[in-house]
């Protein structure tokens, strides 16, 4: 039988709107050194998500503090700090979606992250682990959602939601203690916190506007002039963008903006014959857009060697790879995507066929903790030390000597 969550007692019950009350947690918090943390934030309609409501939990695992802040009534920049802080441990679950949003409106890093999905799949629970499914697993208590799904920016916000909010913290810790005890058992700590580390790197830094030419599908087949239209235009429109905090459809979808690049219009009316081009958006920003495209002209980037591509006889090696990280993920009980992407896998093969063997490159794969997990296993295969065999036993394959 599954106990249902219900709302404890907590040092601030209501949502906090008072600076005072802010640097009262945040300095509890400190002298703490660890705190779950949750954001509610509202996604349609927008860019960037707007923050709404955050959440934390700090203190005694088994019945912590807990707080709710209102961020659209106090600054919350005691409470960045500490995200910001090495020293601070900063527990999340599913931790993508938040970071990110630290990393657009505020410049944050989390400086000392653990990803409590990441810990659970680096202990055989699987990918994509929900938090009340985990709170269930570890605790007995079957979390309340029923205000998963509201809306997080009016005010007031009822006792509902305040409870479910806080429930989203509550555990955090709780967990996090269970996950990293079993951790230490399998001498896989440092192997979560390198890869939350990670995480943390790759989605709290936002790519420049001036790079954001190159998120545009179709790019490298412009020429070198019309690129530097396409940079200069597609800088405007992420910029553009970021003020309004609309998406950059609303002013030009990605195949009007490189058609209009590929055909560099200099005048209104040429803008008027690019498809997708409204009428609206000429009358506002047709000479601006004009000049942007001349200015990208004259200052065009170097156009970057072209990818080395996976050589045709190294083709089918992916899937063979692919075979043997899988192999190896299953029986480490850790989720593939921890320790290979189909990326690195295509680099690794593409090092060995046509790169300089005597110096490896750094791909995630052959380095650290993932080599001995799978790293190896591919370079030993790619030697011809070992051979690849069916497995009919456990239905998938196995690695042998050669010597055998």
């Amino acid at each position: 039988m599954t106990n249902t969550a219900r709302s404890r007692s907590a040092i601030f019950p209501s949502p906090i709107v008072s600076a005072d009350a802010v640097d009262d947690v945040a300095n509890a918090i400190d002298d703490a050194g660890i705190f779950g943390l949750d954001l509610e934030f509202m996604t349609e309609g927008r860019y960037v998500p707007e923050l709404s409501l955050v959440q934390v939990a700090w203190g005694d695992i088994a019945d912590p503090n807990v707080a709710a802040i209102d961020p659209l009534k106090v600054n919350i920049d005691p409470i960045l700090d500490l995200i910001d802080d090495p020293q601070i441990v900063t527990v999340i679950h599913s931790a993508q979606a938040d970071l990110a949003l630290l990393g657009a409106h505020y410049q944050v890093r989390a400086g000392a992250l653990v990803d409590t999905q990441i810990a659970a799949a680096f202990l055989g629970a699987g990918d994509q682990l929900g938090y009340g499914t985990l709170v269930q697993r570890i605790t007995g208590i079957e979390l309340d959602k029923g205000a998963q799904f509201t809306e997080w920016s009016r005010r007031p916000l009822s006792e509902e939601q305040i409870a479910y909010a806080l429930d989203d913290v509550r555990y955090l810790q709780r967990i996090w203690d269970q996950l990293q005890a079993e951790l230490i058992e399998h001498d896989r700590l440092a192997w979560v916190r390198d890869e939350c580390d990670r995480l943390a790197e790759g989605w709290s830094r936002r790519t420049p506007p001036e790079e954001m030419y190159k998120r545009i599908r179709g790019w490298n087949s412009l020429k070198r002039k019309q690129l530097g239209a396409l940079r200069a235009v597609s800088a405007w429109r992420e910029e553009e963008s970021l003020d309004h905090n609309r998406p950059p459809g609303w002013l030009l979808n990605d195949r009007t903006l490189l058609e209009l690049c590929r055909r560099s219009p200099q005048d209104e009316s040429g803008l008027r014959e690019i498809r997708g081009m409204g009428s609206s958006t000429v009358d506002r920003y047709g000479q601006e857009i004009i000049e942007l495209i001349r200015s990208g002209i004259d200052d065009p980037p170097e156009k970057p060697e072209k990818p080395l591509r996976v050589p045709n006889v190294g083709q089918a090696w992916t899937t063979i790879i692919s075979g043997i990280v899988q192999t190896r993920c299953h029986a480490a009980a850790i989720a593939t995507r921890f320790v290979a992407t189909r990326s690195d896998i295509e680099d690794v093969i593409t090092w060995w066929l046509i790169g300089d063997k005597d110096i490896e490159p750094e791909i995630p794969l052959l380095s650290s903790w993932r080599r001995d997990v799978a790293g190896q296993d591919i370079l030993d295969w790619l030697s011809g030390d070992t051979m690849i065999a069916v497995d009919q036993s456990k239905m998938g394959i196995t690695i042998i000597p050669r010597s055998q």
